[in-house]
């Protein structure tokens, strides 16, 4: 008698499975942001309270400009409108640092020097424990307070708040994005209006404020504007400084020169201004002429009537060509490549060795060995799990769906984030479940035998009915981020207890209940409550990935569900 071999449709097993896949990767880049901003928002006048004042400035009468200058940047003003420091948000600059959940957001205080006096925590995407942390850690917030404009020198460590490694290292890189970039003009921070150079360009369609490109309504160049307060702002003429707009054409000769504001008194300025003879002497020239110009060498005398204000205007367009000259002949800064922009641990090193060290003991059959399964599991809970908390979550894939992968500040959980996902559906196996998941490893280690007085064995019916609860938290999960962005998924799961140093009551009394579970009722919560875990069982291609599930209907309903909920 021939026995009939079963059918197989490894096509459609692999065709369902694909679309599986895209249904999955289409409900997580439906999820949105917990951070989502407009750019009103973004950019609001700061509330003054928000800042910590120490010092000189402790106790003073102090106000913010409500208008912010052009590098988005408010005046801090004491009792005589003397400029006494700069407030800024680290976001929209740093929208794309992102720890835990999403970008973290500072305000940060600069002296009239461009130095860090203080950085204080706004708000973050990430979860309230991770938040609390930071904010309450006086140290790591007093290491800023040595940092220039520009940020520290390069070889200086940043130390993270423990437990809340993600989030604190996120706020630093964001504070590090904001205070990078030319140097701002204290002194001369408004912000270039178009109108104020129409009579230059009336064909303009678009001004690049950086760079001072103006551009027609065909993209060609029409010249460029350089202001001269944000190259030089340190020449005094009787009162203070004056600051310039150049009008260059494509070429880079230098068209015409006017005063923009100064400090000086009227009717000085007004005689310069009126001058012609007086700016005839630098029209004409390049931006590199200009630079070497020496204005005593070349009999360059001062405006009848205004001697020192003249002066000192020709000394500022010199000045701001040669900083200008400098930052043009400079060799562009080298953009780290992506290897070096990362920030490895020893805690991320020993984290991706032990994902290698995985492989060898599935390659090898190692973990079909009692007492090398058990020192495993030891392992992964002492050090995946207490020590680096790399643990993976709905709140952390939904965070980095919505968000993007911190991988650049946490290379170690990207690895197992990223070995979690793909797996299952390219090995048919799902090794972050079996063997690296800390939670899942004390479920193993304390799990009762057949015969242990501890084990409780329960009706098939109710095993059923138990089976069904992960796939509803996960679902009730998913409605919620998409009506609730900003829910926290992280008290949902028992997974934030394992960060020992920052967890609240409720997470350490859901990982310990779920334990004695376990110890009752082998891997009880794996079996039974973990909506991660179903999540990648879900994913996982296995010998009825062919056929369509009553899960694909569920996850088919909230893609609908989330694509609704957009459009209203």
């Amino acid at each position: 008698m021939v026995t009939k071999r079963p059918h197989k449709r490894p096509v459609r097993a692999v065709a369902t499975h694909a679309a599986r896949m895209c249904l999955v990767i289409s409900l997580l880049l439906a999820i949105p942001s917990p951070a989502k901003r407009s750019a009103g928002q973004a950019t609001a006048l700061p509330n003054i309270d928000q800042i910590e004042f120490d010092g000189d400035l402790a106790g003073k009468p102090l106000r913010l400009d409500p208008q912010a200058d052009s590098n988005s940047m408010w005046r801090l003003l004491d009792a005589k409108n003397n400029v006494v420091g700069l407030v800024a948000r680290t976001l929209p600059v740093a929208d794309d640092v992102v720890g835990y959940r999403g970008p973290t957001e500072s305000l940060i205080l600069l002296d009239p020097d461009l130095n860090l006096t203080s950085v204080n925590l706004l708000g973050s995407a990430d979860t309230q424990e991770h938040v609390d942390a930071v904010a309450k850690d006086r140290d790591f917030f007093q290491q800023f307070e040595t940092w220039g404009w520009g940020g520290p020198e390069a070889d200086t460590q940043i130390d993270a708040v423990s437990g809340a490694t993600l989030t604190s290292l996120a706020l630093a890189e964001g504070v590090l994005k904001r205070i990078g970039g030319d140097r701002p003009s204290l002194i001369f921070s408004e912000p270039l209006q178009p109108d104020e150079i129409r009579d230059w360009f009336p064909e303009a369609s678009q001004w690049d404020e950086r760079t001072g490109q103006v551009l027609n309504s065909s993209g060609e160049s029409l010249g460029s504007v350089l202001r001269t307060g944000p190259l030089s702002d340190n020449l005094s003429g009787y009162q203070g400084p004056t600051e310039l707009l150049l009008k260059t054409t494509p070429s880079g000769l230098v068209e015409a020169i006017r005063i923009r504001s100064s400090y000086d008194n009227e009717p000085y300025v007004d005689y310069v201004r009126t001058e012609a003879g007086f700016w005839a002497v630098f029209e004409k020239k390049t931006i590199a002429e200009l630079s070497e110009f020496d204005p005593e060498a070349a009999g360059v005398e001062g405006v009848s009537g205004a001697t020192m204000t003249s002066l000192t205007v020709a000394a500022t367009l010199v000045a701001a060509a040669k900083q200008a000259q400098q930052q043009l002949s400079s060799p562009p800064v080298r953009e780290p490549s992506w290897l070096e922009s990362i920030r490895w641990t020893t805690a991320d090193l020993i984290t991706i060795a032990t994902l290698a060290l995985a492989a060898i003991f599935t390659r090898m059959s190692w973990y079909k060995i009692r007492w090398l399964r058990r020192a495993w599991l030891v392992w992964v809970t002492a050090v995946i799990g207490l020590w680096a908390g790399n643990l993976i979550s709905m709140a952390l894939i939904a965070g980095w769906s919505a968000e993007g992968i911190a991988w650049r500040l946490a290379p170690g959980l990207s690895a197992i984030a990223c070995l979690a996902l793909v797996a299952p559906p390219l090995t048919k196996g799902n090794p972050y479940c079996n063997h690296l998941c800390p939670h899942g490893a004390i479920q193993q280690l304390i799990r009762p035998n057949r015969k242990s007085i501890r084990n409780r064995k329960l009706t098939p019916a109710v095993r059923r009915r138990l089976r069904w609860l992960p796939g509803i938290t996960l679902s009730t999960a998913y409605i919620s981020l998409i009506l609730l962005p900003t829910i926290d998924l992280a008290s949902w799961e028992p997974f934030h207890a394992y960060l020992f140093r920052i967890a609240g009551w409720a997470s350490l009394m859901m990982a310990a209940a779920s334990l004695a579970i376990a110890a009752v009722l082998p891997m009880g919560y794996c079996a039974f409550g973990c909506p991660t875990g179903r999540l990648l069982d879900y994913l996982r291609r296995t010998a009825i990935s062919d056929r369509i599930q009553t899960a694909d209907f569920v996850a088919a309903s909230l893609l609908l569900f989330a694509l609704i909920a957009v459009r209203l």
